[in-house]
């Protein structure tokens, strides 16, 4: 089996030249910021899809404190493998008696959480400062 290589369009210098993929790292950013004792936040920047959504899932694993909240306000793009970490994570914390809570003000992640209805069981807010405030803690 051949891996595809992705190309840039030819120009009038000459023919196309292979790009590389770029790595897992810079398709994602995650920052684990632990703003209290009892509040975590994990911040994501980029995009959330297939190729990342294990690095995700790696951020939301182990012992957690009482309160969670996922900053995506600066991820542009969510796909079904990332909302599935998502509904993954919030509902073992409901099972572990845990708060959880999704900041997102991009129109792609809030129409995916709509549209598979992830916002009617996990609150989700368009500002950090107002979730960090409303996500209960112990």
């Amino acid at each position: 089996m051949t891996e595809r290589i992705t190309f840039t369009r030819s120009s009038r210098d000459g023919p196309a030249i292979p790009r590389p993929r770029p790595s897992v790292e810079n398709l994602l950013r995650i920052q684990r910021i632990r703003w209290d004792e009892d509040l975590l936040v994990i911040a994501a920047a980029g995009e959330i899809d297939l190729a990342t959504a294990g690095r995700l899932e790696h951020a939301l694993r182990g012992r957690l404190p009482a309160a969670t909240v996922l900053d995506l306000s600066e991820v542009g793009f969510l796909g079904v493998a990332g909302l599935r970490v998502i509904e993954s994570a919030a509902a073992r914390a409901r099972a572990e008696r845990r708060a959880t809570g999704v900041v997102a003000d991009t129109r792609p992640v809030l129409r995916l959480l709509n549209l598979f209805g992830a916002d009617t069981h996990i609150p989700v807010y368009r500002r950090l400062d107002h979730a960090i405030l409303e996500v209960p803690k112990r």
